[in-house]
């Protein structure tokens, strides 16, 4: 399964259980999707470059875990209906290598020797 990696940002106005129960609730996408939670980060409340939504703060939430493509889809699906959500962005942090070496090309094609070559005049 490869491995995801995805920051939120919950308004600024949400109590810290609010942004608890949001945490869990992501997680709990991420598990009945078949995956595994690797690391859950609180970054707290940070200023915001630019407004969003008309709020110059934000709660930071990163979460990292494995899980089926599926499984990120409905994530994001259920984030962007989430009214508390101001952004989020998913990231891809790594696919899982294939469990056979890959195979040498079949036939291999040999260089032409330079005294076969002839140049023509135009």
């Amino acid at each position: 399964m490869p491995s995801y990696e995805t920051l939120c940002i919950f308004h600024p106005e949400l109590p810290d259980a609010r942004v608890k129960e949001l945490t869990a609730w992501m997680q709990k996408i991420v598990e009945d999707g078949q995956g595994n939670v690797l690391q859950t980060e609180d970054w707290g409340m940070r200023d915001l470059t630019y407004r969003i939504k008309k709020q110059r703060r934000g709660y930071y939430v990163r979460l990292e875990y494995d899980s089926a493509p599926a499984a990120l889809k409905e994530l994001e699906r259920n984030l962007r209906l989430n009214e508390d959500v101001l952004r989020f962005l998913s990231v891809v942090r790594g696919v899982p290598m294939p469990t056979a070496p890959p195979q040498p090309p079949a036939a291999t094609v040999a260089p032409i020797p330079a005294e076969t070559v002839t140049e023509t005049e135009p």
